[in-house]
């Protein structure tokens, strides 16, 4: 397929994203859902910027879920509740779980990312995939229940693991847990501006938890977490949210990858090496990188979906411009939130009603 090749054959969906599921939407719309189908290893597809709502207890698993089942019945696609395995470009064929071997024409990836942990570590509770999070939640819970004081310690300064170790605060409220903040990082969510970060501070400080930044972690053994400088730090468990990884079957499919095993495409959300696979979300790799964020993946959303459209009428492809400035809302799980944006940020009440409507018509679109 050249850049204004029309696609011949069916459109398949790899992974319930974000982005994907706007897709399903619009195309769906347009009445060409019987030409797709959209492959996930769940029915269900959370929206991440919920997550941390959902650990402190004010969202339901309902809450916080698509049903992608129900969203692809609705616009007449088909869904497949199973995981891809492999791609063969050049037979145009992708690998599922399931045994069967699924013919595209047009092949658009949304898979987002794994864990990405220190060298030979496996224990602990990964926070990604967001998808089964929920189930590993429940370890947490059962450790709580325990009687006696429990050392817990969140793994990554970035906006996940403060959100994370706030909501485990509230969900928490009342029980013997110390919860520990912690990274490589000279201070909590690095990248972001002074003031976010005084304010993400000040709100750890509020709320006891315990911040140890220069804390790289590369290993964890029996029941102490081992930084690179020789420090110790004794824990009941680990709660990862550390950054993305590429899932590893992808280095077997000949696609064109970055170092870190993500999928490179050009302005149009194409893959650089094969025109007839796009990709977006965590698993696509920018010319212009950007943070492994949700908000880059809802806005790529509308523009693979025209892409598509466009690729099955024979048209040329639309850019996908990143924004330069994006905002960023932080919960902080106690009725207030921190809104970031061009080197500002302000924390109140009235951000956290602003996060909750924002987060909430994102998920009535497909309901």
């Amino acid at each position: 397929m050249g850049k204004s090749g029309k696609t011949v054959g069916p459109v398949v969906l790899l992974g319930g994203g974000h982005a994907h599921v706007e897709v399903v939407r619009r195309l769906g719309q347009l009445g060409l859902g019987a030409q797709i189908t959209l492959v996930s290893p769940s029915r269900y597809a959370p929206y991440s910027g919920m997550l941390p709502g959902h650990v402190a207890g004010e969202y339901s698993f309902a809450d916080f879920h698509i049903d992608l089942a129900q969203l692809c019945a609705r616009y007449g696609l088909t869904f497949l509740e199973t995981s891809a395995t492999g791609i063969a470009p050049e037979r145009r064929e992708v690998s599922l779980e399931s045994g069967e071997d699924l013919t595209y024409g047009l092949l658009s990836i949304d898979i987002g990312s794994t864990p990405s942990l220190p060298e030979g570590i496996s224990a602990g509770i990964s926070v990604k995939p967001i998808a089964s999070f929920t189930d590993r939640l429940a370890r947490l819970d059962d450790l709580a229940a325990e009687v006696g004081p429990i050392h817990l310690a969140i793994v990554g300064q970035g906006v996940a693991g403060v959100e994370i170790a706030f909501a485990l605060r509230r969900r928490f409220v009342g029980r013997d847990i110390r919860i520990t903040l912690l990274g490589r990082a000279a201070g909590p969510v690095p990248g972001h501006s002074r003031l976010a970060r005084g304010l993400v501070e000040q709100t750890l400080q509020k709320e006891s938890i315990a911040h140890c930044p220069d804390f790289d972690v590369v290993a964890l053994r029996n029941g102490e977490l081992i930084a690179r400088n020789g420090q110790l730090m004794p824990v009941d468990e680990v709660v990862w949210t550390t950054s993305s990884g590429a899932p590893a079957w992808l280095r077997q499919t000949g696609l064109a990858l970055d170092a870190g095993g993500f999928i490179r495409v050009d302005e149009m959300l194409r893959s650089v090496s094969h025109p007839d696979i796009l990709a977006a979300g965590d698993v696509a790799s920018l010319q212009d990188p950007r943070p492994k964020a949700g908000v880059f993946a809802v806005r790529q959303g509308p523009v693979l979906a025209e892409n598509i459209h466009r690729c099955l009428m024979g048209k040329p492809l639309k850019t996908y411009r990143p924004q330069r400035f994006w905002l960023v809302l932080i919960s902080l799980a106690n009725e207030r939130a921190i809104a970031d944006k061009w080197g500002l940020a302000i924390s109140g009440s009235w951000v956290a009603r602003w996060k909750r409507r924002t987060d909430c018509r994102f998920m009535q679109r497909y309901r």
